[in-house]
């Protein structure tokens, strides 16, 4: 009984993330290593450019990208996302696609990086944005599923 009311606050959490997130338009902005959301009225579209051919990050690479993403997570869900495996699916310069899952459920992220700094772009569950994550020159192949 535990577990299922932790799973469906942790599916509330998601929801109410999502939501606030597409009212707000969520930033996330960097100044030290502590991390902070700015709520922004409009989106913020910066043209990137995709990388040609980029070489497989290393593990280490992509431990430390799992360590960012998971505090972004907790900074936009609070601390029920500490206890989220993130997992990585693909990463190509710039651009990461992946997972964050836990008892109750998860979830896809997109994010960027932009000026040394990772940005969520997309999280949850439900149809995304795709006219605003196309903005930011996603690679294809991390769109597919996700934007067809």
């Amino acid at each position: 009984m535990k577990n299922l009311l932790v799973g469906f606050l942790i599916i509330i959490a998601f929801i109410s993330g999502y939501l606030i997130s597409q009212k707000y338009n969520l930033k996330i902005e960097t100044k030290s290593p502590t991390l902070t959301i700015t709520p922004s009225t409009e989106p913020t579209i910066t043209e990137i450019s995709s990388p040609s051919s980029t070489p497989t990050p290393s593990i280490e690479v992509q431990e430390n990208l799992k360590e960012i993403i998971k505090q972004l997570l907790i900074n936009i869900h609070g601390q029920t996302a500490d206890n989220l495996n993130i997992t990585i699916s693909k990463q190509e310069g710039n651009y990461a696609k992946g997972g964050a899952s836990g008892q109750g459920g998860g979830g896809m992220w997109l994010a960027t990086k932009h000026d040394g700094k990772w940005t969520i772009i997309f999280e949850g569950n439900g149809a995304p944005d795709c006219k605003f994550i196309r903005s930011f020159n996603f690679p294809e192949d991390m769109l597919v599923n996700v934007c067809d």
